[in-house]
């Protein structure tokens, strides 16, 4: 067993695989904080082209309403003149 964990800890830590494994650990954490500020971004540009389309949706469903309310009104009073 070992009798000194902190200095068998120390003499690991300073061993060329530990100093791999936290390179490593180091290029891994910074890949993934790249990738999250990239889909923070991403996700940012999406949302907005959303609601761009929805407006542009929701302004071409009000349109044809009140054409369609305009005709209306305008074939009920031809009706009634004749």
């Amino acid at each position: 067993m070992i009798s000194n964990v902190n200095q068998f800890l120390g003499t690991v830590a300073e061993t060329e695989f530990a100093k791999a494994a936290r390179r490593s650990a180091r290029t891994i954490w910074n890949a993934h904080l790249a990738a999250f500020e990239t889909t923070r971004v991403e996700a940012g540009k999406v949302l907005q082209l959303a609601i761009g389309e929805g407006q542009k949706l929701a302004a071409r469903g009000k349109a044809p309403a009140t054409k369609k309310a305009t005709h209306r009104s305008a074939r009920r009073a031809t009706r009634r003149a004749a």
